[in-house]
């Protein structure tokens, strides 16, 4: 890095104030090559032509864009976010204004994002019983009717005394929405149209859990998502936030001495309850209740298919002499 870049740096980042020089160098190594990586630029790119390059190209752009989104989905468990007075980590002013611009283009504002719980119970701890392949009625090889049949004789044996609730989804082009139902209610909702149908299905076991169970109840929960219970399954920090979201609400019913259990039923079975839930989730309309939740997941995914990559060739072919002038910010973050 030159004598421009580093002044650059460091009147962004006070924090490489506080670094000796060989540290420094060390960093400056890590930023570059990261930089060539994220960009696909040869080894002998000049860093000055990097730094102007990065600035530039939508792709870096974009990843940057998801540092923050994601940094945002982190809550309290992020140092850019942290509930206090002082946050260590603020945007610089051309970033907020960037990041803002993001959302609004989406429609969303950050309160809508849904954020990590409190994880350590969540990784450390069977949240409950999930039932993927357990049940001969689980095997979709068979006859519909042999399905419904075994699916009412495991819930009489295995489930008597349980609550069941239904959940389900639903994406057309119109709507995104989620459904649930029990013996005493239902509701349907509509959401973000950028939502998964993953994403979707875990969250409409999260809006059952809420709205569907009864104090003092066991609750059985159905659902035709095999990917849902199998994320539940195999936890980890990786997983996506909506999902340990979900865990996290599970393992706060099972305190309440609620049992819960959460099974895969194969859908268009003619399994009773698989059929009100559908039924409810693709008849939502527009004058059914809007719930503002958006997953992290989600935005970064949408981003990234719709944003306008500017192919690298055009810089390399350009005459950098002429676009070079003051670095940019890169999106540095700025140290309060």
């Amino acid at each position: 890095m030159g004598v421009t870049s580093q002044r650059s740096v460091k009147q962004h980042c006070a924090i490489t104030n506080k670094l000796s020089q060989t540290h420094f160098k060390i960093c400056d190594t890590i930023q570059t090559i990261v930089l060539r990586v994220a960009l696909g630029l040869p080894i002998w790119t000049p860093n000055i032509v990097l730094l102007k390059i990065a600035g530039l190209s939508e792709k870096f752009k974009r990843l940057a864009i998801h540092f923050f989104i994601k940094r945002v989905a982190n809550g309290v468990h992020s140092p850019l976010f942290r509930q206090s007075s002082n946050p260590c980590i603020q945007f610089n002013k051309k970033d907020q204004e960037a990041f803002g611009g993001l959302l609004a283009d989406l429609n969303i504002t950050s309160d809508q994002i849904i954020t990590l719980p409190n994880i350590l119970d969540v990784l450390h701890n069977d949240i409950c019983e999930i039932h993927l392949t357990s049940f001969g009625f689980q095997d979709k090889a068979q006859p519909t009717f042999m399905i419904k049949a075994l699916f009412e004789e495991t819930i009489s044996e295995e489930f008597q005394d349980y609550f069941i609730i239904a959940t389900d989804a639903s994406k057309s082009h119109t709507y995104t929405s989620i459904a649930g139902t029990s013996n005493l209610r239902s509701f349907s909702f509509r959401i973000h149209t950028i939502i998964s149908i993953f994403t979707a299905e875990a969250l409409t076991i999260c809006q059952a859990i809420d709205d569907l169970s009864v104090p003092d109840s066991d609750l059985l929960i159905l659902t035709d998502s095999f990917s849902v219970l199998q994320a539940l399954r195999n936890l980890s920090i990786k997983s996506p936030k909506f999902v340990l979201r979900l865990a996290h609400k599970i393992l706060l019913r099972d305190k309440f001495n609620q049992k819960i259990a959460l099974v895969w039923t194969p859908g268009h079975s003619s399994i009773t309850w698989n059929e009100r839930a559908d039924s409810l989730a693709k008849n939502v309309t527009e004058s059914d209740l809007y719930i503002e939740w958006i997953a992290v997941e989600d935005i970064c995914s949408f981003y990234s298919n719709f944003s306008i990559q500017k192919p690298i060739e055009n810089f390399r072919n350009s005459k950098y002499l002429e676009i070079l002038g003051d670095l940019p910010s890169i999106l540095f973050l700025h140290l309060g």
